[in-house]
């Protein structure tokens, strides 16, 4: 399995500390915080990780991550975001010559208060399905969500207006080997970015979309409030397994 983890972004929600920074290269209780999120793949058993990030920003990571967790991954590509914004066009600055699957993407402002190993368990079992992990939030109109029925993904909605639905979509996704070839269809939204709802929809059309609740804490901390609960969360609770790697 490779991974791909996705740090582009202005970071807009987190200004003034990202106005001359990159979110994911923040202090997050003495550490950067891609190194919570990158250490999910470290988890995972994963060694062979994509990192894309600002064109500007390329230097950045290299100098962070050649030391502390980004030595534990053979190879460590970080390449960066051109043309196609959006998570589903971030996805595919993977250079196709590596591109051999399957995959797990990992959002790089996403932190979680445990391993996601067993999840990945959970995919290799059918490796031909995509499988996303869920988590219940208080705002949905903030996240991708799914609307169910009898325990069935139904629907995908991206940033809904409405609270029918409390399960999020979080940033942590596997799919299969056919990611790029279902990726390439997707096409700008309306806010000029290409979605991975388009993927997810796509994977749920050809019922090959499942799902699993996230058993940890989850957060994304792409806004103040967020990040000082990451803060908090850490240092009150202890870093667990992701958090030590």
């Amino acid at each position: 399995m490779q991974g791909i983890i996705l740090t582009g972004g202005t970071g807009s929600r987190l200004s003034p500390l990202t106005d001359n920074c990159n979110k994911h290269l923040l202090d997050v209780c003495g550490r950067p915080m891609i190194f919570y999120s990158i250490a999910m793949f470290v988890s995972a058993g994963i060694s062979d990780v994509t990192l894309v990030t600002n064109p500007h920003q390329v230097d950045d990571f290299k100098k962070v991550l050649s030391r502390g967790v980004g030595s534990q991954f053979n190879p460590l590509r970080i390449v960066p975001q051109k043309n196609k914004p959006g998570i589903a066009g971030s996805i595919q600055m993977m250079p196709p010559e590596h591109r051999n699957g399957p995959y797990m993407v990992v959002l790089g402002d996403n932190i979680v208060g445990g391993t996601v190993r067993k999840y990945r368990d959970i995919f290799d079992e059918q490796p031909d399905k995509a499988l996303i992990l869920l988590s219940e939030v208080q705002s949905p109109e903030a996240f991708g969500v799914v609307h169910m029925k009898d325990g069935q993904i139904k629907s995908i909605e991206e940033k809904p207006k409405s609270h029918d639905s409390h399960w999020a979509i979080t940033g942590i996704y596997f799919f299969p080997k056919d990611l790029f070839e279902v990726a390439s269809k997707s096409r700008p939204s309306d806010r000029g970015e290409y979605e991975v709802t388009d993927i997810l929809v796509d994977y749920l059309n050809q019922d090959r979309l499942r799902y699993e609740m996230l058993e940890h804490w989850w957060l994304d901390a792409g806004t103040h409030k967020d990040l000082a609960e990451v803060k908090k969360r850490i240092s009150g609770e202890g870093t667990e397994e992701e958090a030590d790697d």
